[in-house]
C-alpha cells in the first residue's frame, strides 16, 4: 500500500499546512448532487474497444440481477442489528462460491454503535470478501463493491432496501458471476467487497480500509456502488463522485462508462462524499470513485424501496459500465505515484511500479506550463520507474505528466500533473509579501522595506498580486523574507505547500515575519495548541506549539540569545490610536528541541494581569541546521524601529544565513542521490530507492530526530546503478526518523513517517 503517494498534490500530508483534508463525517442524511457537471471526455483518453471486455460486458444479465435483488429483499430486513445478518452475508458467501470462486471469505469485525441511546459494542458484522487473485501482478488489487445492509430507521425491522443498497450489491455480485463464467483470469488481483453495517456510520468499508492499510495491501483503484437503481423516467444518466487528489479515478470511470455503455455520465457537484464506502478508503489513502443514480430515489430508507420501483435494465447499465471500469485497468491501468523530486543537478521523475505482464513501458511527457502544449521527452519506452533530466536553465519550473503503454500499443489516460525545477541558488533575498487579506502592497509599506534593506539586493513578489509563488522562483533564491503585516491572509495553498517543501529540503533558508503566523501556517486558531511533529510548522519552524492572550500588549521584544538585540516598537506607528507604540494579539511560542528562542516578549504591564499576561514568553525561534535554516517571528517588521530593523535584517542575512551578497551558489557535483521512500507514512516496511552514479563506498543508516543511529542498511561499496534497499522498522516507535546517505563526496538526508 502506497499511503497518499498516489495523492501527489498531498506529500505535505506528513508534513500538513494545517488539520488537513481527511476529516471523517458521518452519513446523515442523503447524498447531495450539487449542481451535476456533464462529462466531457477528451478523444485522447479513447483506446479502440477492446473485445474480452466487450464479451463480459455483454454477459451482464438483468435477469440475473433481478433474481439476486429479490432473494435480497425477501430477507424482509438487512439492518445490521437484526439476529439474520449473518444468513445473509453467508448466502453471499455461498453465491460467490457457486460462481467457481474459492477464495472468499466473511471478514467479521465487532460494531460499536450508538442506537436510540442504548450503547451496543458486543455485535459482530461480518463484510464478503471474494477474491479473483491476478495472474502477473497478484500484490497490485482493485476492489469493487458496496453495503449489502439496509435500514428503515422508524421500524428497522422491516428494511427491503432493494435501491439501498440491494442494487449496488447484486451489481457486484453480477460482475463476479459474467467474469467467472467468461472464464476471465485478470492480471491484477480484484477483490469484491460487500460491506456490512454502513448505514450507521460506514463500519464496515472503514474497516476493510483500515486493514487494507495496517496489512500492506497495494489498493490501486476503488469502485464502489450504491444506489443505482432508481430511474423511472429511463434517463440514459448516471451520476459518479469525485474525491480530492483522487480526481483520476473519477475522469476514468466517466471515460469507460462513455464508452462501454450507453450512459451519459455526469459529475456530481459534492466532493469527498462521506455517505457511502469509497470515503473510508479515501480516508486510508486509497483513490476511490462511486457509482450512483443520477435521480436520488424518493424511497431512501423507506418501506417503499422494493424491487417494483428499480429500473432493473438500468441497474444492469451501469453494472456493465463497472464492469468496463475494472477491466480496462487490468489491459492498461492508470500511472500512480508520479513525483517530482528537485534538485541542484536534476529534476529526478519517479513513479510506482507496475508488475502487470500487459504493460510494456511509459511515457513521460514536459511542459514548461502547466496548461501549455506537452511534449514527449523520452525517445524509447521507459522500463524503469524513475526518469532522470538534467535541464541546461535554474530556476525554470517544467511540469510532467506519465502514461503507461501497453503490449498493443495503446497508451493510457495521463497521469496526474507534477512538476519540478532544478535548484541554482543566488544570494538575492526573495522578499514575499503576503499581506492582509487580499491586499496588494501599498508604497507606504513597501519604501518601510526598501529601506531596512538598503544594502541588501533583494527581490519583491507580492503573494496577493500573483497568487502563486512558483517553484522556478523559489530555486533561484536561497534566502526568503516572508512578511505578514495584517492579522487575516489566505493560508497557504497545497502548491505553494509542496514548492516550500522542497525549497527547504534544497537547503533554503527562511525569515518569517508577521502578526499570528500559526493561523497563516498551519490554519491555527485555538490557544494554546500543541502541533504534532508531522506539522510544518514544527518540522521546518521548530514551534512545538502556541499560545496567545488577546489583550497582551507587548512594546518591545528582548534578546534571549546573546547575538541579537533589542527590538523596540515604533512610537510613531500604532495599530490603535489608544496603543501607539504598542502591539497586541502577538501569538508567543515553544520551540522543539532542534528550536531556539531568540526573543521574548516585554511588556510595560504587570504580568499578573491580561495586559502582561505574555511577559518573557517566546516571540521569535531560529533553527541554524546544516539541512536548512529558519527564522520564525510572530510580529511584522513593518513596526519596529526602521534602525532596529535594518540591523536585524543584516546581522542575518550576513552571519545567520551566512552568505554574502551577491555571490552565486556554487552548486556541488554529486555520485548519489537519495530519492524518497515508498510508502511514506508507513507502518511495518518501506521501500528506500537510491541511485549512485560514480562506483564509491556508500553508508545507508536511519537515525532517530537525536541522531542516534538506528539501523545501518548499507555499508560497503556499490557500483553505479539504482538500488532498493527495504526497511523493516521492526520495534522501533511510531514518530519522524531520518535516512542518510552518504559516501566521501556527498551526504543525502531524507525525513520518513513511521506510523503503528
Amino acid at each position: 500500500m502506497r499511503l497518499f503517494l498516489r495523492f501527489s498534490l498531498v506529500v505535505l500530508s506528513i508534513l500538513i499546512l494545517g488539520p488537513g483534508v481527511f476529516t471523517q463525517e458521518l452519513d446523515d442524511g442523503p447524498r447531495v448532487h450539487l449542481n451535476p457537471v456533464l462529462f466531457e471526455n477528451p478523444d485522447t483518453y479513447h483506446n479502440p474497444l477492446n473485445p474480452v471486455i466487450e464479451a463480459c460486458v455483454n454477459e451482464v444479465n438483468s435477469d440475473s440481477i433481478r433474481a439476486t435483488l429479490l432473494h435480497l429483499q425477501n430477507y424482509g430486513t438487512r439492518f445490521l442489528l437484526q439476529e439474520n445478518r449473518k444468513e445473509i452475508a453467508e448466502w453471499i458467501a455461498g453465491k460467490f462460491i457457486s460462481y467457481g470462486f474459492t477464495d472468499v471469505v466473511l471478514d467479521s469485525f465487532l460494531c460499536y454503535v450508538n442506537w436510540g441511546g442504548i450503547f451496543v459494542d458486543t455485535l459482530w458484522q461480518y463484510n464478503i470478501v471474494a477474491t479473483l487473485t491476478g495472474q502477473s501482478a497478484p500484490d497490485e488489487i482493485y476492489v469493487v463493491g458496496g453495503h449489502y445492509d439496509a435500514i428503515v430507521l422508524a421500524t428497522p425491522d422491516s428494511a427491503p432496501g432493494a435501491d439501498d443498497n440491494g442494487s449496488g450489491t447484486v451489481a457486484t455480485m453480477e460482475i463476479a458471476r459474467v467474469m467467472k463464467q467468461k472464464d476471465y483470469q485478470p492480471e491484477s488481483t480484484i477483490k469484491f467487497c460487500l460491506f456490512a453495517a454502513e448505514e450507521l456510520g460506514l463500519f464496515g468499508s472503514r474497516y476493510q480500509a483500515q486493514k487494507a492499510y495496517e496489512t500492506g495491501e497495494d489498493i490501486r483503484f476503488m469502485l464502489n456502488m450504491d444506489m443505482i437503481s432508481n430511474n423511472p423516467d429511463s434517463l440514459n444518466r448516471v451520476m459518479i463522485f469525485r474525491y480530492q487528489y483522487a480526481e483520476w479515478a473519477s475522469i476514468l470511470a466517466a471515460s469507460v462508462i462513455e464508452q462501454y455503455t450507453s450512459l451519459e455520465p455526469y459529475f456530481s457537484g459534492q466532493w469527498n462524499s462521506a455517505g457511502s464506502d469509497s470515503r473510508g478508503y479515501w480516508e486510508w489513502g486509497f483513490p476511490p470513485t462511486y457509482l450512483e443514480e443520477y435521480n436520488f430515489s424518493p424511497n431512501w430508507h423507506k418501506h417503499t424501496d422494493i424491487i417494483e420501483n428499480c429500473n432493473i435494465d438500468y441497474c444492469a447499465e451501469i453494472t456493465r459500465g463497472a464492469c468496463a471500469i475494472l477491466m480496462s485497468q487490468q489491459f492498461l491501468p492508470y500511472p500512480q505515484g508520479l513525483f517530482a523530486t528537485s534538485s541542484r543537478e536534476h529534476i529526478t521523475i519517479s513513479w510506482e511500479p507496475v508488475e502487470n505482464a500487459l504493460v510494456e513501458g511509459f511515457n513521460l511527457y514536459r511542459s514548461e506550463s502547466l496548461n501549455g502544449e506537452f511534449a514527449k521527452i523520452n525517445p524509447a519506452l521507459i522500463a524503469d520507474t524513475f526518469y532522470l533530466e538534467t535541464p541546461s536553465h535554474t530556476g525554470i519550473e517544467y511540469y510532467y505528466y506519465l502514461t503507461v503503454v501497453n503490449s498493443l500499443g495503446e497508451e493510457s489516460m495521463p497521469s496526474s500533473k507534477v512538476w519540478g525545477a532544478r535548484f541554482g541558488f543566488t544570494d538575492t533575498l526573495l522578499v514575499v509579501s503576503a499581506l492582509n487579506q487580499a491586499d496588494v502592497t501599498p508604497d507606504s509599506i513597501y519604501q518601510f522595506y526598501a529601506s531596512v534593506l538598503d544594502s541588501i539586493p533583494f527581490t519583491w513578489f507580492d503573494l496577493n498580486a500573483t497568487n502563486q509563488l512558483d517553484l522556478g522562483t523559489l530555486a533561484s533564491h536561497q534566502n526568503v523574507l516572508w512578511l505578514q503585516n495584517g492579522f487575516t491572509a489566505a493560508t497557504p495553498t497545497d502548491t505553494l505547500g509542496i514548492n516550500l517543501y522542497s525549497f527547504f529540503m534544497n537547503g533554503g533558508n527562511m525569515f518569517v515575519s508577521g502578526f499570528l503566523p500559526s493561523h497563516y501556517w498551519a490554519n491555527n486558531s485555538t490557544y494554546p495548541f500543541h502541533f504534532p511533529e508531522t506539522y510544518f510548522i514544527s518540522h521546518f519552524f521548530k514551534v512545538d506549539s502556541v499560545d496567545k492572550q488577546v489583550n497582551s500588549i507587548m512594546y518591545q521584544a528582548y534578546p534571549s540569545a546573546d547575538d541579537y538585540d533589542t527590538l523596540r516598537v515604533d512610537p510613531a506607528k500604532e495599530l490603535t490610536s489608544e496603543l501607539p507604540g504598542e502591539l497586541y494579539n502577538i501569538e508567543v511560542f515553544a520551540p522543539t528541541p532542534e528550536g531556539k528562542v531568540i526573543y521574548r516578549f516585554n511588556s510595560h504591564y504587570p504580568p499578573t494581569g491580561n495586559m502582561g499576561k505574555m511577559q518573557d514568553r517566546p516571540v521569535a525561534i531560529e533553527y541554524m541546521g546544516d539541512d536548512f535554516k529558519t527564522i520564525f517571528m510572530s510580529f511584522p517588521l513593518y513596526y519596529l524601529d526602521t534602525n532596529d530593523a535594518r540591523n536585524l535584517m543584516r546581522y542575518i542575512i550576513k552571519y545567520k544565513f551566512g552568505h554574502p551578497t551577491g555571490i552565486p551558489f556554487a552548486a556541488q557535483p554529486t555520485d548519489v542521490i537519495l530519492f524518497q521512500n515508498f510508502p511514506n507514512p508507513f507502518s511495518d516496511h518501506t521501500t528506500i530507492p537510491f541511485m549512485v552514479d560514480t562506483p564509491t563506498h556508500v553508508n545507508l543508516s536511519i537515525y532517530s530526530l537525536q541522531g542516534i543511529q538506528v539501523a545501518e542498511l548499507n555499508n560497503s561499496h556499490l557500483e553505479s546503478g539504482y538500488y532498493t534497499i527495504n526497511f523493516s522498522s521492526s520495534c522501533l516507535p511510531s514518530g519522524l526518523y531520518q535516512v542518510v546517505l552518504k559516501t566521501k563526496r556527498s551526504l543525502y538526508t531524507r525525513k520518513i513517517v513511521l506510523i503503528r
